[in-house]
């Protein structure tokens, strides 16, 4: 059920009358919570039926384990519960999804050195979100480890926080800690939260279908002829391929956020117009931020961070970086894209520029920073290619068309009011990049704000590509 079909919002208005009916006329504080957490499960089941099992499966590995690494207060077994528990909830990841990438990539470098081996498949399909509340529920076994938050004892309030049904899809990757406190407390209707969670739906519907998706089309065209593409096609839709993915999944956090308003429950911010950053340090405290957070205070920080040499501090980076990239899947033009993003912050981190305040020194001068920031959108364009192509073979065939001549004028027509409606945006949201999101505008008058409202309807309706994309994130 994708976020932009009408099953969706079928589900979102029954699930938002239930919710609230229950608060109001069921006797009983957690009426709604337990209501929810079973529309979640049935929005799941809607899916496959099957997958609920593993959500479940995983949950109990989550509410048990953080009991379990509370009753062992002593420190090495403590640890030994913990490395235990961490090696089950990524033994499930790894069978679901990196199975077959392990077992092929073994088989091809075993048939490199003239040994023959059988493929070994197990024809498993990847559950959709299971990489999101994997990542939660780690966040909070090692939260719990690390004393940074007590176990909790509420089973409901700790379920509903792993299955709440709006960042199942794409995430963000909220943290327990920050999600069972709303689930544990009796949540009462919020009517400016709820309208404010409508218009940030809105927002996210229009980037999504109107911007991404039609940019999508195109793109997809120019991959698809990738051996013909002449320079100039290809630099299009590079640059138009990261405003794809940035509307496509920007615009899936946004309705995953606005819609948890609706039923009075606060998700993370998973973006803040990350294509505005001077630096890649930068672009990664701006992008992703629930996923960059969790690699820093889970992964790096672990690895010792910042608290070691330099040498150790550039490996930790690496590897982090790689973790980042199998994340997003098991094949290895992710492993590139990883790579190449941590090579260029250990690059960055050696120049010892941008400055951590995302600004540059005074004398460097406005001009510098428009350079800094053009230099962190190429960078990121280019790596983006690896992140977009089927192998690592049509990666390089898509790079090396960089050389060929650009073909007629009449060759880009096309590319023209996606690049036009890339350029508007942008220029909207730097106007209006202090806003929570691009329709956040509750404090304008009545007759302003139904202007916009119809003004982002009618666009939605009349350009927005109704065909019912899929996510990019959403197979994740």
């Amino acid at each position: 059920m994708l976020f932009t079909s009408y099953r969706y919002g079928v589900f979102v208005f029954f699930a938002f009358a239930l919710v609230w009916l229950a608060a109001r006329y069921v006797r009983g504080s957690r009426a709604n919570t337990v209501l929810l957490l079973l529309l979640s499960y049935g929005f799941y089941a809607l899916w496959d039926w099957r997958w609920c099992l593993l959500l479940a499966a995983i949950t109990v590995s989550g509410y048990a384990g953080g009991l379990w690494l509370d009753a062992g207060r002593a420190r090495p077994r403590q640890k030994l519960r913990l490395a235990l528990l961490v090696v089950l909830n990524l033994g499930v990841l790894g069978l679901f999804k990196y199975f077959a990438f392990f077992a092929d990539s073994f088989s091809a470098l075993a048939a490199h050195v003239g040994i023959h081996v059988d493929e070994v498949t197990l024809g498993l399909i990847l559950p959709i979100g299971i990489s999101y509340y994997t990542f939660q529920n780690l966040s909070y076994l090692i939260d719990v480890y690390r004393r940074t938050m007590s176990p909790t004892r509420d089973a409901v309030a700790f379920a509903g926080s792993l299955a709440f049904f709006p960042q199942l899809l794409a995430g963000p990757i909220t943290r327990p800690r920050d999600l069972i406190p709303q689930f544990a407390r009796r949540r009462e209707f919020d009517a400016e939260l709820a309208q404010d969670g409508l218009r940030q739906v809105l927002w996210g519907l229009v980037k999504k279908m109107v911007i991404a998706d039609n940019i999508g089309a195109r793109v997809d065209v120019v991959w698809a002829g990738r051996r013909h593409a002449n320079s100039l096609e290809v630099l299009l839709a590079m640059v138009l391929y990261s405003v794809q993915i940035y509307c496509d999944f920007s615009g899936y956090a946004d309705i995953a956020i606005g819609t948890a308003k609706l039923f009075n429950v606060r998700l993370s911010r998973n973006f803040d117009y990350p294509y505005f950053a001077v630096g890649i340090r930068a672009f990664w405290r701006r992008w992703h931020m629930t996923l960059s957070s969790w690699a820093r205070d889970y992964i790096y920080i672990s690895l010792g961070g910042n608290r070691v040499s330099r040498w150790r501090r550039n490996a930790n980076v690496m590897l982090t970086f790689l973790a980042i990239g199998l994340w997003h899947g098991a094949d290895w033009t992710f492993v590139a894209w990883g790579a190449l993003h941590g090579l260029y912050n250990v690059v960055e981190t050696t120049l010892g520029r941008p400055r951590a305040n995302d600004r540059p020194p005074r004398p460097m001068g406005r001009r510098l920073a428009v350079s800094g920031g053009v230099l962190t959108f190429a960078a990121v364009t280019f790596a983006w290619v690896f992140f977009r192509a089927p192998t690592l073979r049509a990666a390089f065939v898509f790079l090396s068309r960089l050389a060929v001549a650009p073909g007629p004028l009449s060759t880009y027509r096309p590319f023209v009011p996606l690049v036009l409606a890339s350029a508007g945006l942008f220029t909207y949201e730097w106007f209006t990049r202090r806003w929570e999101h691009g329709l956040a505008v509750g404090r304008l008058s009545v007759p302003v704000r139904w202007v916009v409202y119809l003004t982002a309807c009618m666009v939605l309706l009349l350009t927005g590509y109704l065909g019912a994309r899929s996510g990019i994130y959403v197979q994740f």
